[in-house]
């Protein structure tokens, strides 16, 4: 049980995580001068993105253990 509630809540995370970076996508490539700090946006976005994959997999390796206790 706690393990599909676990895997439940890492999808919504990861489906979060790509809506929101998806949206912003266009913004990033319609001023040239504040080019720079988009990408550098971009960047700590993708990082999020990886943060949060990382901490999803250890949420479900929690919800695992649970439910063998």
């Amino acid at each position: 049980m706690f393990t599909l509630l676990a895997i439940g809540f890492v999808v919504l995370l990861v489906f979060l995580a790509k809506r929101m970076n998806e949206q912003e996508r266009p913004i990033y490539t319609e001023d040239e001068q504040t080019d720079r700090t988009w990408r550098l946006v971009l960047h700590v976005r993708q990082d999020i993105k990886l943060v949060t994959f990382l901490l999803g997999g250890v949420i479900v390796l929690l919800g695992i253990i649970a439910d063998r206790v």
